[in-house]
């Protein structure tokens, strides 16, 4: 099954189904923190961006 088909049985799921499923995500440690790390990922999108040479340079690391 791709993404794309679980989102639409997702979608097509009830409200009871759909906690159930997230439950059960939120209840693994590690799908959990990736779950975490993809809420991040998403909410710093339109963040702007700098070059790593530059966050060295201000944090005082040779690379």
């Amino acid at each position: 099954m791709s993404a794309a088909q679980f989102i639409h049985e997702l979608e097509a799921m009830s409200k009871s189904q759909r906690e159930s499923i997230f439950a059960s995500l939120v209840e693994n440690q590690e799908w959990r923190e990736d779950l975490f790390d993809l809420m991040t990922i998403a909410d710093r999108r339109n963040e702007p961006v700098r070059p790593i040479d530059e966050v060295f340079s201000d944090l005082k690391i040779d690379a």
